[in-house]
């Protein structure tokens, strides 16, 4: 019984997502006509075709990764003739030796959690809140606010690089991780615009009410403005988990003696280029990035849906 139920849902299942891509098939491609049309096939093969070139690398070095370093050697555009796990396994046991100790790549995966977690929670929640009354609310220095936000995108980062490193001296916020989580907590920059963008054009009628039913700012904005965001929040967070667990720069400038992985894969990566163990660096590198790969793979329909050229929906 439990069977034919799953094999009825799985029928129809496929019967379903035979139709929506039917549908979608004759919406985009074949209700276009002449001169639109192969317009669209251009743009879609020019599309096709950068895909592949960043899909390229990766598989080539996933294929790789599963060679033996003389196999590698003999030819590294040819399958590999056996599949070994050696290389995996090596990558969780060597350890990258620096001047403030040894690490493996557990503590670097695990300081990477810690701080693109916590980075990402911080800086998305002042983004928020600072996005949220610029959008909403109109008081003197708004016009102001707005200025400095661009021009803090326009300024390089190499700019205020130096008079950054005074001030985290100063305040004696080096080589601690709540530094250089600190430094992530910005409300502003990219999020903001993003979430600028989205607040407003969100609709003032909730807010309205709730303020009728004598509710204050604070209890409007966690208690309707954040769950009517909670979409666009959800993928601005992805985005920027991602670009915290790849930046290298901050700790490697700020916690120097607790590595990240993307601070750690360098030094790894020069230990293991001067054995020429390049199979085992394609493996710690894949490694690497599988958890971000995961993150995307699970919130992928988010970000699409709640995401379109130059921001949010709203």
């Amino acid at each position: 019984m439990a069977q034919n139920a799953i094999t009825r849902w799985w029928k129809g299942r496929r019967e379903r997502t035979k139709e929506t891509r039917y549908a979608r098939k004759h919406d985009v491609l074949y209700k276009r006509k002449g001169l639109e049309r192969a317009v669209f096939i251009i743009v879609l093969v020019i599309f096709i075709v950068f895909a592949i070139t960043f899909l390229f690398p990766f598989a080539w070095m996933l294929m790789n990764s599963f060679k033996t370093t003389s196999e590698f050697a003999d030819n590294f555009m040819s399958w590999p003739s056996q599949l070994t796990w050696e290389n995996y396994k090596e990558a969780f046991t060597t350890r990258t030796s620096r001047s403030t100790g040894e690490f493996n790549i557990w503590q670097m995966l695990g300081m990477s959690v810690l701080i693109a977690g916590v980075g990402t929670i911080v800086t998305v929640f002042f983004s928020s809140c600072a996005a949220y009354v610029v959008a909403k609310y109109k008081f003197p220095g708004r016009n102001v606010i707005w200025a400095v936000v661009i021009f803090s995108l326009i300024v390089p980062i190499v700019g205020a690089l130096p008079s950054q490193i005074q001030l985290m001296r100063a305040m004696g916020l080096t080589n601690t991780v709540i530094g250089c989580i600190f430094l992530y907590s910005g409300g502003f920059g990219s999020n903001f615009l993003l979430l600028y963008s989205f607040f407003k054009n969100l609709s003032w009628t909730y807010v309205e009410a709730a303020k009728i039913d004598g509710a204050n700012d604070f209890v409007i904005f966690f208690r309707i403005i954040i769950p009517m965001a909670k979409g666009s929040i959800i993928a601005v967070s992805i985005i920027q988990l991602i670009g915290l667990w790849n930046d290298y720069l901050t700790p490697s400038i700020y916690l120097p003696q607790k590595p990240t992985i993307a601070v750690g894969l360098k030094t790894l990566s020069d230990q293991m280029l001067q054995k020429n163990s390049y199979p085992l660096l394609f493996a710690t590198i894949i490694v690497a990035i599988i958890p971000i790969i995961i993150l995307f793979i699970v919130f992928n329909r988010t970000i699409m849906e709640n995401t379109s050229v130059g921001g949010l929906k709203g």
